[in-house]
């Protein structure tokens, strides 16, 4: 499942309140999952991500994959989820990059 792109409900940040936005699943843990969340806003720091960059699946608009915006989200919240896309593996060494430069860990 890590390398796929989902339709979840996240909270915000204040845990206010929940927006439904995709999510790139990209490592898995015990009963959870680490994600990046995706936004059409261009603006955002991240990488860049569009229908090239998938191995299956589509995505309607050219995107973000925000990082480090990493969150966790319970394996069975991802199960009743709607599946969207799978990034290609190229894609997918970039973001890790990107968050390893992000979290200065390399």
């Amino acid at each position: 499942m890590v390398k796929n792109i989902y339709f979840v409900e996240i909270p915000f940040s204040n845990f206010g309140n929940k927006k439904g936005r995709p999510i790139l699943l990209f490592k898995e843990l015990e009963n959870d999952f680490l994600f990046l969340p995706l936004t059409t806003n261009l603006q955002r720091n991240g990488v860049i991500i569009e229908q090239k960059d998938l191995e299956k699946g589509t995505i309607k608009n050219k995107s973000i994959i925000i990082v480090p915006k990493i969150g966790t989200v319970d394996k069975k919240l991802i199960a009743k989820s709607r599946y969207f896309a799978t990034i290609k593996n190229s894609k997918f060494l970039e973001v890790n990059s990107f968050i390893c430069k992000s979290l200065e860990c390399d």
